[in-house]
Protein backbone atom coordinates (compact mmCIF):
# COMPACT_ATOMS: atom_id res chain seq x y z
CA UNK A 1 0.00 0.00 0.00
CA UNK A 2 2.77 2.29 0.84
CA UNK A 3 4.75 1.65 -2.25
CA UNK A 4 1.11 2.35 -4.88
CA UNK A 5 1.03 5.90 -2.85
CA UNK A 6 4.78 6.34 -3.00
CA UNK A 7 5.00 5.60 -6.93
CA UNK A 8 1.77 7.60 -7.54
CA UNK A 9 3.21 10.81 -5.88
CA UNK A 10 6.29 10.19 -7.71
CA UNK A 11 4.27 9.96 -10.81
CA UNK A 12 4.31 6.73 -12.96
CA UNK A 13 5.24 6.42 -16.94
CA UNK A 14 4.16 3.48 -19.04
CA UNK A 15 6.59 2.83 -21.73
CA UNK A 16 6.66 0.68 -25.37
CA UNK A 17 10.38 -0.82 -25.74
CA UNK A 18 10.96 -1.90 -29.49
CA UNK A 19 14.06 -3.87 -30.90
CA UNK A 20 15.66 -7.26 -30.20
CA UNK A 21 16.29 -8.94 -27.14
CA UNK A 22 14.58 -5.85 -25.02
CA UNK A 23 15.68 -8.39 -21.82
CA UNK A 24 18.88 -6.74 -22.54
CA UNK A 25 17.59 -3.31 -21.36
CA UNK A 26 16.24 -4.81 -18.57
CA UNK A 27 18.55 -6.27 -17.17
CA UNK A 28 20.63 -3.09 -17.37
CA UNK A 29 18.28 -0.96 -16.10
CA UNK A 30 17.94 -3.43 -13.07
CA UNK A 31 21.48 -3.48 -12.69
CA UNK A 32 20.94 0.25 -12.15
CA UNK A 33 18.89 0.33 -9.72
CA UNK A 34 16.09 1.31 -11.95
CA UNK A 35 12.71 -0.09 -10.63
CA UNK A 36 10.79 -1.53 -13.60
CA UNK A 37 7.85 -3.79 -12.84
CA UNK A 38 4.81 -4.85 -15.11
CA UNK A 39 6.40 -6.19 -18.30
CA UNK A 40 4.20 -7.37 -20.70
CA UNK A 41 5.65 -9.02 -23.66
CA UNK A 42 3.44 -7.77 -27.09
CA UNK A 43 4.76 -9.04 -30.34
CA UNK A 44 8.09 -7.80 -31.13
CA UNK A 45 7.98 -5.00 -28.16
CA UNK A 46 7.39 -5.13 -24.82
CA UNK A 47 5.01 -3.03 -22.18
CA UNK A 48 6.71 -2.20 -18.86
CA UNK A 49 5.87 0.87 -16.03
CA UNK A 50 9.03 2.51 -14.55
CA UNK A 51 8.74 5.50 -11.85
CA UNK A 52 9.37 9.19 -13.33
CA UNK A 53 12.33 9.53 -11.40
CA UNK A 54 13.97 6.60 -13.48
CA UNK A 55 12.71 7.29 -17.04
CA UNK A 56 15.65 9.06 -17.97
CA UNK A 57 17.77 6.44 -17.26
CA UNK A 58 16.10 3.61 -18.97
CA UNK A 59 15.98 6.00 -21.96
CA UNK A 60 19.64 6.69 -22.00
CA UNK A 61 20.21 2.66 -21.62
CA UNK A 62 17.46 2.03 -24.53
CA UNK A 63 19.06 4.65 -26.94
CA UNK A 64 23.04 3.57 -26.44
CA UNK A 65 21.90 0.76 -27.09
CA UNK A 66 19.41 0.95 -30.37
CA UNK A 67 16.09 0.42 -29.06
CA UNK A 68 12.98 2.68 -29.52
CA UNK A 69 11.33 3.63 -26.81
CA UNK A 70 7.47 5.40 -26.27
CA UNK A 71 5.39 6.70 -23.29
CA UNK A 72 2.32 5.46 -23.78
CA UNK A 73 0.50 6.80 -20.66
CA UNK A 74 1.60 8.66 -17.32
CA UNK A 75 -0.26 8.89 -14.10
CA UNK A 76 0.52 10.41 -10.69
CA UNK A 77 0.77 13.45 -8.95
CA UNK A 78 3.49 15.35 -11.75
CA UNK A 79 0.99 14.84 -14.12
CA UNK A 80 -1.83 16.58 -12.66
CA UNK A 81 1.01 19.65 -11.50
CA UNK A 82 1.44 20.72 -15.27
CA UNK A 83 -2.54 20.73 -15.73
CA UNK A 84 -3.24 22.59 -12.32
CA UNK A 85 -0.25 25.33 -13.00
CA UNK A 86 -2.07 25.65 -16.39
CA UNK A 87 -5.67 26.37 -15.11
CA UNK A 88 -4.50 28.20 -11.99
CA UNK A 89 -6.40 30.80 -12.49
CA UNK A 90 -9.73 28.83 -13.19
CA UNK A 91 -9.64 26.69 -9.25
CA UNK A 92 -8.11 30.13 -7.77
CA UNK A 93 -11.07 31.41 -8.67
CA UNK A 94 -13.29 28.19 -7.89
CA UNK A 95 -11.32 28.13 -4.44
CA UNK A 96 -12.30 32.02 -3.79
CA UNK A 97 -16.27 31.70 -4.87
CA UNK A 98 -16.57 28.54 -2.69
CA UNK A 99 -14.84 30.36 0.26
CA UNK A 100 -17.35 33.15 -0.12
CA UNK A 101 -20.63 30.83 -0.91
CA UNK A 102 -19.31 29.06 2.71
CA UNK A 103 -18.73 33.03 4.08
CA UNK A 104 -21.50 34.14 3.13
CA UNK A 105 -23.33 31.13 4.07
CA UNK A 106 -22.79 32.11 7.95
CA UNK A 107 -25.62 34.83 7.63
CA UNK A 108 -29.47 35.18 8.01
CA UNK A 109 -30.39 36.33 4.10
CA UNK A 110 -33.97 35.43 4.04
CA UNK A 111 -36.39 35.08 6.68
CA UNK A 112 -39.89 33.24 6.58
CA UNK A 113 -43.19 34.04 9.18
CA UNK A 114 -45.70 31.52 9.55
CA UNK A 115 -48.34 30.36 12.08
CA UNK A 116 -49.70 34.08 12.58
CA UNK A 117 -53.11 35.04 11.35
CA UNK A 118 -54.17 38.13 13.68
CA UNK A 119 -50.84 39.29 14.49
CA UNK A 120 -48.68 41.08 11.13
CA UNK A 121 -45.52 39.60 9.86
CA UNK A 122 -43.45 42.43 9.59
CA UNK A 123 -44.79 43.28 13.71
CA UNK A 124 -43.12 39.58 14.16
CA UNK A 125 -39.84 40.27 12.26
CA UNK A 126 -39.75 43.91 13.99
CA UNK A 127 -39.52 41.46 17.41
CA UNK A 128 -36.95 39.43 15.97
CA UNK A 129 -34.95 41.84 14.56
CA UNK A 130 -34.93 43.68 18.03
CA UNK A 131 -33.05 40.27 19.50
CA UNK A 132 -31.17 39.61 16.66
CA UNK A 133 -32.62 37.82 14.15
CA UNK A 134 -33.00 39.84 10.46
CA UNK A 135 -30.93 39.72 6.86
CA UNK A 136 -27.28 40.16 7.42
CA UNK A 137 -27.37 39.32 10.83
CA UNK A 138 -24.40 36.34 11.81
CA UNK A 139 -25.70 33.27 13.10
CA UNK A 140 -23.33 33.05 15.73
CA UNK A 141 -24.23 36.58 17.15
CA UNK A 142 -27.44 34.88 18.68
CA UNK A 143 -29.01 32.39 20.46
CA UNK A 144 -32.55 30.97 19.35
CA UNK A 145 -33.98 29.81 22.78
CA UNK A 146 -32.86 33.16 23.70
CA UNK A 147 -34.75 35.14 20.89
CA UNK A 148 -38.14 32.64 21.31
CA UNK A 149 -37.78 33.97 24.98
CA UNK A 150 -37.89 37.08 24.18
CA UNK A 151 -40.45 37.41 21.55
CA UNK A 152 -42.84 35.77 24.01
CA UNK A 153 -42.40 38.88 26.43
CA UNK A 154 -42.65 41.11 23.44
CA UNK A 155 -45.88 39.64 22.30
CA UNK A 156 -48.18 38.88 24.73
CA UNK A 157 -50.92 37.40 21.88
CA UNK A 158 -48.32 34.78 21.40
CA UNK A 159 -48.47 31.27 23.17
CA UNK A 160 -45.14 29.51 21.35
CA UNK A 161 -42.67 30.56 18.77
CA UNK A 162 -39.76 28.33 17.27
CA UNK A 163 -36.74 29.78 15.35
CA UNK A 164 -35.36 26.82 12.89
CA UNK A 165 -32.09 28.26 10.73
CA UNK A 166 -31.60 26.17 8.03
CA UNK A 167 -29.09 27.74 5.34
CA UNK A 168 -29.28 30.92 5.41
CA UNK A 169 -33.41 30.98 5.89
CA UNK A 170 -34.55 31.74 9.60
CA UNK A 171 -38.02 30.53 9.86
CA UNK A 172 -40.14 31.78 12.49
CA UNK A 173 -43.10 29.58 13.89
CA UNK A 174 -45.66 31.64 16.16
CA UNK A 175 -49.25 30.17 17.48
CA UNK A 176 -51.34 32.82 18.50
CA UNK A 177 -53.27 32.79 22.06
CA UNK A 178 -56.98 31.87 21.79
CA UNK A 179 -59.08 34.26 24.10
CA UNK A 180 -62.25 33.43 25.03
CA UNK A 181 -65.56 35.43 23.55
CA UNK A 182 -67.00 38.11 25.68
CA UNK A 183 -70.29 36.60 27.75
CA UNK A 184 -73.02 38.93 27.03
CA UNK A 185 -74.11 39.29 30.75
CA UNK A 186 -76.69 42.28 30.11
CA UNK A 187 -80.20 41.96 28.73
CA UNK A 188 -80.47 40.81 25.61
CA UNK A 189 -82.33 39.24 22.41
CA UNK A 190 -81.70 35.68 20.97
CA UNK A 191 -81.58 36.20 16.94
CA UNK A 192 -81.35 34.15 14.05
CA UNK A 193 -77.68 33.91 12.99
CA UNK A 194 -79.18 33.03 9.30
CA UNK A 195 -82.10 32.19 7.66
CA UNK A 196 -84.63 29.50 7.46
CA UNK A 197 -87.80 27.81 8.75
CA UNK A 198 -88.18 27.38 12.43
CA UNK A 199 -87.67 23.62 13.17
CA UNK A 200 -87.58 23.43 17.14
CA UNK A 201 -87.85 26.30 19.78
CA UNK A 202 -87.14 25.92 23.45
CA UNK A 203 -87.19 29.09 25.88
CA UNK A 204 -85.39 28.98 29.16
CA UNK A 205 -85.92 32.91 29.85
CA UNK A 206 -87.55 35.55 27.65
CA UNK A 207 -90.72 35.51 25.69
CA UNK A 208 -90.82 33.35 22.01
CA UNK A 209 -91.68 35.58 18.95
CA UNK A 210 -91.72 32.71 16.53
CA UNK A 211 -93.47 28.82 16.45
CA UNK A 212 -92.39 25.89 14.60
CA UNK A 213 -92.76 26.57 10.93
CA UNK A 214 -92.37 30.17 10.73
CA UNK A 215 -89.86 31.60 8.10
CA UNK A 216 -87.01 33.86 9.77
CA UNK A 217 -84.69 35.69 8.08
CA UNK A 218 -81.24 36.91 9.64
CA UNK A 219 -81.42 38.85 12.61
CA UNK A 220 -84.65 38.61 13.34
CA UNK A 221 -85.38 38.07 16.93
CA UNK A 222 -86.23 34.89 17.87
CA UNK A 223 -86.75 35.07 21.59
CA UNK A 224 -87.06 38.60 23.03
CA UNK A 225 -85.74 39.79 26.06
CA UNK A 226 -88.39 42.27 27.10
CA UNK A 227 -91.19 40.47 28.57
CA UNK A 228 -94.52 41.76 28.73
CA UNK A 229 -96.21 40.38 31.90
CA UNK A 230 -99.75 38.55 30.98
CA UNK A 231 -102.84 40.17 32.95
CA UNK A 232 -103.90 38.05 36.06
CA UNK A 233 -106.91 36.36 34.59
CA UNK A 234 -108.50 35.46 38.27
CA UNK A 235 -108.54 39.30 38.97
CA UNK A 236 -111.50 41.57 37.85
CA UNK A 237 -110.55 44.83 39.33
CA UNK A 238 -111.02 47.48 37.22
CA UNK A 239 -108.14 49.55 39.02
CA UNK A 240 -105.95 47.00 38.40
CA UNK A 241 -102.88 48.36 36.71
CA UNK A 242 -101.12 46.96 32.94
CA UNK A 243 -98.15 45.33 34.34
CA UNK A 244 -94.80 47.01 33.23
CA UNK A 245 -92.46 45.05 30.80
CA UNK A 246 -89.08 44.44 32.13
CA UNK A 247 -85.73 43.00 30.58
CA UNK A 248 -83.91 39.36 30.87
CA UNK A 249 -81.10 38.48 29.21
CA UNK A 250 -82.97 35.90 26.74
CA UNK A 251 -82.16 32.24 26.93
CA UNK A 252 -82.78 29.32 24.82
CA UNK A 253 -82.15 26.54 21.89
CA UNK A 254 -83.72 27.29 18.26
CA UNK A 255 -83.47 24.67 15.74
CA UNK A 256 -84.45 25.25 12.33
CA UNK A 257 -84.06 24.25 8.53
CA UNK A 258 -81.31 25.95 6.42
CA UNK A 259 -81.31 25.98 2.95
CA UNK A 260 -78.01 26.30 0.77
CA UNK A 261 -77.33 25.72 -2.68
CA UNK A 262 -74.05 25.51 -4.25
CA UNK A 263 -73.75 25.69 -8.47
CA UNK A 264 -71.32 23.53 -11.02
CA UNK A 265 -70.61 22.95 -14.49
CA UNK A 266 -68.42 20.99 -16.99
CA UNK A 267 -68.17 21.18 -20.32
CA UNK A 268 -69.45 17.98 -22.23
CA UNK A 269 -66.37 18.34 -24.65
CA UNK A 270 -62.90 19.81 -23.99
CA UNK A 271 -59.18 20.03 -24.96
CA UNK A 272 -56.89 19.55 -21.86
CA UNK A 273 -53.38 19.72 -22.43
CA UNK A 274 -51.12 16.70 -21.04
CA UNK A 275 -47.30 15.96 -21.34
CA UNK A 276 -45.87 14.03 -23.91
CA UNK A 277 -42.82 12.56 -22.17
CA UNK A 278 -40.22 14.72 -24.20
CA UNK A 279 -38.09 17.08 -22.57
CA UNK A 280 -35.16 19.82 -22.60
CA UNK A 281 -33.06 20.57 -19.39
CA UNK A 282 -30.80 23.26 -19.09
CA UNK A 283 -29.09 24.35 -16.23
CA UNK A 284 -27.15 28.31 -15.19
CA UNK A 285 -24.94 29.68 -13.00
CA UNK A 286 -25.76 32.95 -11.91
CA UNK A 287 -23.47 35.87 -10.99
CA UNK A 288 -23.88 39.38 -10.81
CA UNK A 289 -22.22 39.73 -13.90
CA UNK A 290 -23.44 37.23 -16.09
CA UNK A 291 -25.15 33.81 -16.41
CA UNK A 292 -23.10 30.73 -17.75
CA UNK A 293 -25.01 28.07 -19.52
CA UNK A 294 -23.23 25.08 -17.44
CA UNK A 295 -25.99 22.21 -19.67
CA UNK A 296 -28.35 22.13 -22.59
CA UNK A 297 -27.24 24.42 -25.32
CA UNK A 298 -30.40 23.32 -27.73
CA UNK A 299 -33.28 25.73 -27.80
CA UNK A 300 -37.27 24.94 -27.40
CA UNK A 301 -38.41 23.74 -30.55
CA UNK A 302 -41.53 22.09 -28.56
CA UNK A 303 -45.08 24.04 -30.26
CA UNK A 304 -46.65 23.39 -26.83
CA UNK A 305 -44.38 23.87 -23.74
CA UNK A 306 -44.81 23.87 -19.77
CA UNK A 307 -41.84 25.56 -17.80
CA UNK A 308 -40.60 24.59 -14.33
CA UNK A 309 -37.58 26.83 -12.79
CA UNK A 310 -35.78 25.52 -9.93
CA UNK A 311 -33.66 28.35 -8.43
CA UNK A 312 -30.98 28.36 -5.47
CA UNK A 313 -29.54 31.70 -5.15
CA UNK A 314 -27.71 33.08 -2.33
CA UNK A 315 -28.22 37.07 -1.95
CA UNK A 316 -24.94 38.79 -0.59
CA UNK A 317 -23.70 42.34 -0.37
CA UNK A 318 -21.96 42.00 -4.24
CA UNK A 319 -25.24 40.60 -5.50
CA UNK A 320 -26.96 37.30 -6.32
CA UNK A 321 -24.54 34.04 -6.89
CA UNK A 322 -26.22 30.56 -7.32
CA UNK A 323 -27.64 28.18 -9.65
CA UNK A 324 -30.96 27.54 -11.55
CA UNK A 325 -32.24 24.68 -13.64
CA UNK A 326 -35.16 25.35 -16.01
CA UNK A 327 -36.66 22.58 -17.25
CA UNK A 328 -39.30 22.24 -20.23
CA UNK A 329 -41.72 19.70 -21.12
CA UNK A 330 -43.71 19.54 -23.93
CA UNK A 331 -47.09 19.20 -23.94
CA UNK A 332 -49.76 18.00 -26.54
CA UNK A 333 -53.75 18.70 -26.95
CA UNK A 334 -55.77 16.21 -25.57
CA UNK A 335 -59.53 15.79 -26.28
CA UNK A 336 -62.08 14.52 -23.80
CA UNK A 337 -65.66 14.07 -24.21
CA UNK A 338 -67.52 13.49 -21.14
CA UNK A 339 -71.32 11.58 -21.23
CA UNK A 340 -73.88 12.96 -19.50
CA UNK A 341 -73.38 10.97 -15.90
CA UNK A 342 -70.02 11.72 -16.20
CA UNK A 343 -70.70 15.30 -16.75
CA UNK A 344 -72.85 15.65 -13.64
CA UNK A 345 -70.95 14.15 -11.50
CA UNK A 346 -68.22 16.41 -12.30
CA UNK A 347 -69.78 19.01 -11.65
CA UNK A 348 -71.87 18.04 -8.49
CA UNK A 349 -68.63 17.46 -7.40
CA UNK A 350 -67.75 21.13 -7.95
CA UNK A 351 -71.14 22.69 -6.33
CA UNK A 352 -70.59 20.16 -3.38
CA UNK A 353 -66.83 21.65 -2.69
CA UNK A 354 -68.62 25.35 -2.81
CA UNK A 355 -71.20 24.06 -0.12
CA UNK A 356 -68.56 22.44 1.87
CA UNK A 357 -67.15 26.44 2.55
CA UNK A 358 -70.54 27.52 3.50
CA UNK A 359 -71.87 24.25 5.89
CA UNK A 360 -70.32 23.45 9.16
CA UNK A 361 -68.23 20.06 9.22
CA UNK A 362 -70.41 19.57 12.62
CA UNK A 363 -73.59 20.25 10.99
CA UNK A 364 -76.03 17.08 9.54
CA UNK A 365 -76.94 17.30 6.06
CA UNK A 366 -80.48 15.97 6.04
CA UNK A 367 -81.71 16.12 2.10
CA UNK A 368 -80.13 17.11 -1.01
CA UNK A 369 -81.81 17.56 -4.46
CA UNK A 370 -79.91 18.14 -7.67
CA UNK A 371 -81.38 20.27 -10.48
CA UNK A 372 -79.63 20.23 -14.23
CA UNK A 373 -80.47 24.07 -15.54
CA UNK A 374 -78.96 23.38 -18.92
CA UNK A 375 -80.48 21.86 -22.08
CA UNK A 376 -79.63 18.88 -23.85
CA UNK A 377 -78.15 20.89 -26.19
CA UNK A 378 -76.01 23.15 -24.33
CA UNK A 379 -72.21 22.23 -24.68
CA UNK A 380 -71.85 22.73 -20.77
CA UNK A 381 -74.02 21.08 -18.41
CA UNK A 382 -74.93 23.10 -15.51
CA UNK A 383 -76.38 21.93 -12.40
CA UNK A 384 -78.05 23.43 -9.18
CA UNK A 385 -77.20 21.17 -5.71
CA UNK A 386 -79.33 21.92 -2.98
CA UNK A 387 -78.48 20.76 0.74
CA UNK A 388 -81.00 20.85 3.61
CA UNK A 389 -79.50 21.42 7.37
CA UNK A 390 -81.19 20.90 10.44
CA UNK A 391 -78.75 23.09 12.55
CA UNK A 392 -78.69 25.86 15.70
CA UNK A 393 -79.63 29.28 14.39
CA UNK A 394 -79.58 31.23 17.46
CA UNK A 395 -77.36 34.37 18.31
CA UNK A 396 -77.03 36.50 21.80
CA UNK A 397 -77.33 40.65 20.77
CA UNK A 398 -77.80 42.70 23.38
CA UNK A 399 -80.68 44.86 23.61
CA UNK A 400 -80.98 47.73 21.91
CA UNK A 401 -83.08 50.81 23.28
CA UNK A 402 -83.77 52.37 19.96
CA UNK A 403 -84.54 49.13 17.68
CA UNK A 404 -88.32 47.89 18.38
CA UNK A 405 -88.18 44.54 20.25
CA UNK A 406 -91.46 42.98 19.59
Amino acid sequence: MANKLFDQVGGIITVRLKGKDQEKVINMAMIRGIYIWDIKKTGDSMSLKVRNSGYKALQNIAEENGYIIEITDKQGFPVFKHVLKRRMGFIGGSLVFVIALYFMSSFIWFIEVSGNEKIDAPRIMLSAARHGIYKGAAKWNFSRSSVEEAMLRDMSQLSYVRVDITGVKARIEVVEKIFPKEEITGPCHIVAAKEGIIDQILVFEGQANVKEGDVVARGDILISGVVFPEKNPYIFEETEEEPEPYTVRARGEVKASVCYEGYGECPLRSEKMILSGRELKKVYLETPWRNLVLKGRRENSFPFSREETSRRILKTPLGEFGFYKICIQEEIKDEITYSEKEAIKIARDKAMKTLARKIDKSVKVCNSKIDILSSPSDPILRIKVSVETIENIDMAEPINAGKNSN
